[in-house]
């Protein structure tokens, strides 16, 4: 989980360059940080739903010299905006995101990405949306 942590993370600080992203704060979903209840200001909580490792690659299928691990996720981020607010901002900001994976992706580990339609949180009393993508990439090196 630390790489594709990693990975994730390098992602979401190129997501933080960009200049109308500015004013989201993205938190880890089992973070240190916890999320303020109630929602102020664009929230953006990061995670990864799902993850596997493979180590087909140790003298696998691509080459007997070159060793390895194949790791793919699907991770999501949700975005909050405060109830109060009636969301306002918040399907400009997901579409920002959506844009943004691709120039925050330096390494172009992504390799699909969506958005979900807007839904209400009662425990946070916010609106959300959910950018959803799988990230692929390997480790490798060859002897």
């Amino acid at each position: 989980m630390t790489q594709i942590q990693k990975q994730l993370d390098k992602i979401i600080v190129g997501l933080k360059r960009i200049e109308t992203l500015k004013n989201v704060r993205f938190v880890r979903e089992y973070g240190a940080h916890k999320a303020e209840v109630p929602i102020n200001d664009m929230l953006a909580v990061v995670s990864v739903k799902e993850s596997v490792l493979s180590n087909s690659y140790i003298g696998g299928y691509l080459s007997s010299s070159v060793r390895g691990d194949q790791y793919s996720a699907n991770a999501e981020i949700r975005v909050y905006a405060p109830s109060d607010k009636s969301g306002a901002g918040l399907s400009e900001t997901v579409g920002e995101i959506l844009a943004g994976l691709k120039t925050a992706d330096e390494n172009k580990i992504i390799t699909e990405s969506s958005a979900t339609p807007i839904a209400f949180d009662s425990d946070m009393n916010a609106v959300y949306r959910t950018v959803k993508f799988v990230v692929d990439f390997c480790l490798c090196e060859e002897e």
